[in-house]
């Protein structure tokens, strides 16, 4: 069996750890749903994610919500979502994205 649903919500993997998941699921051609929910991803954790979502072509669902995106790791996201044409879900709920993010 192949692993599609991975669940990651609320431990503080930080920068570092959502780096690492970002690079997982720019190569992982089977994780469908990922769920990161109040990991402290910061703004770099944002920038990390919008870089997989540009090449990543097998999620479909993916939850950063409440991870402090911040408006720099919401306008990253936005650019990578001109180019994936394969995400169906995406949560930013509570990000703190703001005018400039949103």
């Amino acid at each position: 069996k192949t692993i599609k649903d991975i669940n990651l919500d609320s431990n503080e993997l930080g920068l570092g750890g959502g780096k690492a998941v970002a690079e997982m699921l720019t190569v992982n051609k089977t994780i469908t749903t990922i769920d990161l929910y109040g990991n402290k991803l910061g703004p770099e954790g944002g920038k990390a994610f919008a870089e997989m979502l540009k090449v990543n072509k097998t999620s479909i669902t993916i939850n950063l919500r409440v991870n402090d995106l911040g408006p720099q790791g919401g306008i990253a996201i936005a650019e990578a979502l001109k180019v994936n044409h394969t995400l169906e879900n995406l949560n930013l709920y509570c990000n703190e994205l703001g005018p400039e993010g949103g």
